[in-house]
């Protein structure tokens, strides 16, 4: 029997109507500079994937990783996929884990692929330190609640610097129509000399759109979204006993997965009592339980 069959369902998005991820590559000084405080002001949250070691101001990246900024890995040294050894292909993916994990005292959940390539052996790697992975920006990235996503190619939409902010509020707006989750890949921003910087005005009216539509929206890091999606798989698939008038729901947390994700449901029957590994759970709002 499957979970969706009972009296609660498990509310997509942490409750909202759709998810928006924005991701930044390779450790541009500009994202401390300019894109980190500009979303702060905004109350926005990301995932920012270093190169292990090409990390420049590291003292910094660690003051944002502790204002809730999420530190993704994006390989030791940024090669191509088809360059390296199985040697190579575990110093690339295992070894800037541990770096990043003992450097920012944060569970490194999220990967990204160098150049988006991706090679059997360097999957192998990532799904064994990872719980989900940003693949290239091509194909369906529109992620419906439904869909049963490849968890290590999670495809993205990509950022460039002759995009217009129309174009980027018409993924935001798509997103939000589907009831979706959109990946963005961003990497320069005006200021910086780096791959496909994007016009500072551009970028500063859609952090302002993103900002206006918080609450339909869940504009939240990679790493958060996808366990939380996963979760929601996991719990709406899980083992279901009915005893009289109770219900029981247990399940199986698969490795890796990070601690602490919280589910909303959505309760419908009554005045029901929710039991969670001994602890009565009240409602956080009417017939919702966390």
């Amino acid at each position: 029997v499957r979970a969706t069959e009972t009296a609660y369902k498990v509310l997509p998005w942490n409750g909202c109507k759709a998810a928006i991820s924005l991701t930044y590559d390779d450790g541009d000084p500009i994202h401390l500079d300019l894109v980190i405080p500009e979303m702060k002001r905004r109350g926005i949250r990301g995932t920012f994937f270093l190169i292990a070691d090409k990390i420049q101001r590291i003292d910094e990246w660690k003051k944002a990783a502790k204002s809730g900024m999420e530190i993704g890995n994006h390989s030791s040294g940024h090669r191509r996929a088809s360059e390296l050894t199985p040697e190579d292909e575990i110093f690339e993916v295992d070894h800037a884990a541990d770096f990043l994990r003992e450097q920012f005292k944060q569970q490194v959940q999220v990967f990204a692929y160098p150049f988006s390539e991706i090679s059997d052996g360097l999957r192998a790697r990532v799904e064994n330190n990872s719980i989900a992975a940003r693949g290239g920006g091509w194909g369906d990235r529109l992620y419906i609640p439904e869909y049963e996503p490849d968890w290590h190619d999670i495809r993205c939409v990509a950022t460039m610097t002759d995009l217009k902010f129309e174009d980027y509020k018409g993924w935001i707006d798509q997103a939000m129509a589907a009831g979706a989750w959109t990946v963005f890949m961003i990497h320069a921003i005006e200021g910086s000399d780096w791959w496909q910087p994007v016009p500072k005005k551009t970028y500063i009216k859609t952090l302002d759109y993103l900002a206006k539509n918080k609450g339909t929206l869940w504009v939240a890091p990679m790493g958060e979204v996808a366990a939380y999606w996963k979760a929601q798989k996991i719990v709406e698939n899980a083992d279901i006993k009915f005893q009289n008038d109770a219900v029981e729901v247990s399940w199986n947390k698969p490795a890796p997965f990070p601690a602490g994700i919280t589910l909303k449901i959505a309760v419908d029957t009554g005045d029901p009592v929710i039991i969670q590994n001994g602890n009565t759970i009240t409602a956080s709002t009417p017939g919702v339980y966390e």
